[in-house]
């Protein structure tokens, strides 16, 4: 179980912090990275809960589960349209910064890895979503949904390299970036359900 805590906001403290250790999972086990003839398998731990008190605050643990990543524990929030106070990012805030920060990691290690004479990159980006939810839209008493309706991404570059070996950097570094993958193709996923400690 994680720590109850004792704020009813995230305005009181950083909304992004150091943590010395990942809170113990009760539902999962947690296991090291482990390199495979494939690559290298490894998991991203996410622990996350509403802090206690009105409006919809949450806290959460984050940690790959590589020996030389960091645990950070971070507050989320949403806008006061939806209940929130918006005293930090909202959720759909940090997967979008998420996408783009891992493929701005990406590009950097391919121009790195090639000599690459690049002095900028940056990264500018559009998630769009599609939300119906009874009270925020025209349409009252349907179900919620929710929908993604694509990403566009620019990746602006300052450079004295041909465009084709750029095009080329840019192909190589989307392909090897785990977190557009996950937004890019059709991934497996699964939601379990554990109510009083029983899996229902």
């Amino acid at each position: 179980m994680l720590t109850q805590a004792k704020r009813t906001g995230a305005q009181d403290h950083a909304i992004v912090s150091r943590v010395d250790h990942m809170p113990e999972p009760t539902a999962f086990e947690i296991e090291t990275a482990k390199k495979t003839k494939e690559g290298l398998d490894l998991e991203v731990h996410v622990l996350c809960e509403l802090v206690p008190g009105p409006g919809l605050v949450k806290r959460g643990y984050v940690k790959p589960n590589i020996p030389s990543f960091g645990a950070f524990e971070l507050y989320c929030d949403e806008g006061a349209m939806i209940g929130g106070s918006d005293s930090a990012p909202a959720p759909l805030s940090y997967l979008a910064a998420g996408v783009a920060f891992c493929f701005l990691t990406h590009l950097k290690g391919y121009a790195d890895n090639e000599k690459l004479q690049v002095s900028s990159i940056r990264i500018e980006q559009r998630m769009k979503f599609q939300s119906r939810i009874p009270g925020m839209t025209a349409e009252m008493g349907g179900q919620m949904e929710g929908h993604s309706k694509g990403v566009e991404t620019f990746v602006l570059i300052e450079t004295d390299e041909p465009p084709e070996v750029i095009a080329l950097m840019v192909e190589a570094a989307e392909k090897a970036c785990m977190a557009a993958q996950t937004v890019i193709s059709a991934v497996p996923t699964s939601t379990r359900v554990i109510s009083n400690g029983e899996r229902i």
